[in-house]
């Protein structure tokens, strides 16, 4: 499912009326049409309905939504919030409302009685509106604002911008939200997200020939696109077939990340993996994950030591490299880093710690020709791209667009809907995953996914997108089937990506059949 901004739907729009030569106002009985069947289908008991209308194509959707219900039984009164006059496919729509025997109503904010329907349906501003709300629409907004009547937003909440804009002070906060065609990069972003509540997306017909030219800002990445591309193994496969990877990671304050790392990656698909990590790790580390070897590196009191950075890591010798988890601050991780950009000739996976040194690191970034997986939170975002999380959290796409241009990574921005960047820009945006993730160690679980992922058969993308999806799907079956989101824990995690993978593997069965 393609994520736009404002401009691309419109130009969706344009180049399917113009160009394919779909009529604006079949477009919009599309959308009026698939908009009220979802609200029948969220509302079964539902018998009287109030529609917000504006005057824009927003507006004019209002008015065949409410011709619809009206269709099915169901009584429902448009209020026409502006004293301006429709145009185009919306005064069509408003006229065809009218002569099927219906009046609309001025809206008034005083005498407007918003306790008595059942359901309040926003068709007020859609995605045309900037900045503030202004009058009359702020006055209905407020309205809104006060009614416990459940209160459903055609396309997006009123006031709420599509983009990466401010949310204004004022905006419709909706119970659920009819995105129309396509979700608008607000509907992942924080604080926007939370106007929308729950979120529903409808087909209105839109020609797929459109989205060639009219371009969009991402993808939605699900269980239809990871089974797509999940490779399927053969009977004959061993283990060298599956990939051999390196770990690199640990310090005594930070013992169990490598471990939980190197576990994540053998349920995820490694077929032979070596877990390099101060010596004395070793030993708490092997009952927990014994399918690994390891590589001990020299420490000095759990610690990397100065004769850790010469240790014959082979680089070289491995289809992929993760460094990272635990490794700790150390100029001997600087090192380390360093050889992994400079000798790594796989794939390379730096997460955690790792990723602090690379803002020194630029000349060995810059020449580095084979791909580097990046995989920082908000705030180690920040340190890269040298701003504040909350800039980070605002612009997560066209900043992750932007760096990931600039250095040829593919860059995995973590966070409720995880951002995966390409180094060509292309945007995958990921709605698995819950608010378990948010402790310790999830980051850990992630890095050994993608270890796990990136060694098998496919293209590089599309098994960084998978582990995402992969990590994200195991923490929702693990709140499913016996966890919450308050206990889950990092170690507890890994062992839910097999039965993730088991989900994806029936879904692929399923479509073959």
């Amino acid at each position: 499912m393609r994520v736009v901004t404002a401009e691309q739907m419109r130009e969706a729009d344009r180049l399917a009326i113009e160009e394919i030569g779909m009529k604006e106002e079949l477009l919009m009985e599309n959308a009026g049409r698939a908009a009220a069947a979802k609200i029948i289908e969220l509302y079964p008991a539902l018998q009287y309905a109030a529609v917000l209308a504006g005057k824009g194509n927003n507006g004019g959707d209002g008015y065949t939504i409410a011709r619809t219900l009206e269709s099915e039984g169901i009584r429902t009164d448009v209020y026409f919030v502006s004293s301006d006059g429709l145009k185009g496919a919306a005064l069509y729509h408003q006229t065809l409302y009218e002569k099927s025997g219906f009046t609309p109503r001025q809206f008034d904010p005083s005498s407007f009685r918003a306790d008595s329907y059942d359901v309040i349906i926003d068709a007020m501003l859609g995605t045309g509106i900037q900045g503030e709300v202004k009058p009359p629409f702020d006055k209905a907004v407020q309205v809104l604002g006060k009614t416990d009547t459940p209160v459903v937003a055609v396309d997006i909440p009123s006031g709420v911008p599509s983009g990466e804009e401010d949310v204004p002070s004022s905006a419709v906060k909706a119970d659920a939200t009819i995105i129309l065609e396509s979700p608008k990069l607000s509907a992942y972003l924080f604080p926007a997200k939370e106007y929308y509540g729950q979120m529903h997306t409808v087909s209105i017909g839109m020609p797929n020939a459109v989205w060639d030219k009219a371009g969009s800002e991402a993808v939605e990445w699900g269980m239809t696109e990871t089974s797509a591309s999940f490779p399927v193994r053969k009977e004959n496969a061993h283990k060298g077939r599956h990939g051999r990877g390196l770990l690199i990671g640990g310090s005594k304050n930070m013992a169990g990340a490598p471990a939980i790392a190197a576990l994540a990656a053998l349920e995820s698909g490694a077929g032979l993996l070596t877990t390099a990590l101060p010596e004395s790790l070793m030993y708490t580390t092997a009952p927990l994950v014994p399918e690994t070897t390891f590589l001990r590196l020299p420490e000095k009191e759990g610690e990397l030591a100065e004769d850790s950075v010469r240790a014959d890591f082979g680089f070289d010798r491995y289809d992929a490299v993760a460094v990272g988890p635990g490794l700790g601050r150390l100029q001997e991780a600087k090192e380390i880093v360093r050889r992994a950009l400079v000798e790594t000739a796989g794939i390379l996976i730096l997460d955690a710690d790792a990723l602090y040194w690379l803002p020194e690191l630029e000349q060995e970034l810059s020449e580095r020709t084979a791909p580097l997986v990046l995989t920082p939170h908000p705030g180690e975002m920040a340190h890269l791209a040298g701003t504040t999380p909350g800039e980070v959290n605002k612009h997560r796409f066209s900043l992750a667009g932007q760096y990931a241009r600039k250095t040829d990574c593919y860059l995995v921005l973590k966070g409720a809907n995880t951002i995966c960047t390409t180094p060509e820009g292309y945007q995958a945006v990921h709605t698995s995953g819950n608010a378990g993730l948010a402790k310790g160690g999830s980051g850990d679980t992630l890095t050994g996914i993608l270890l796990g992922q990136v060694m098998q058969d496919g293209d590089t993308a599309a098994m960084v997108n998978n582990a995402v999806f992969l990590h994200g799907h195991a923490a929702d079956l693990a709140v499913d089937q016996e966890e919450t989101n308050y206990s889950l824990r990092a170690s507890k995690l890994a062992s839910y990506v097999p039965r993730a993978i088991k989900n994806v593997q029936l879904f692929q069965e399923n479509r073959r059949r």
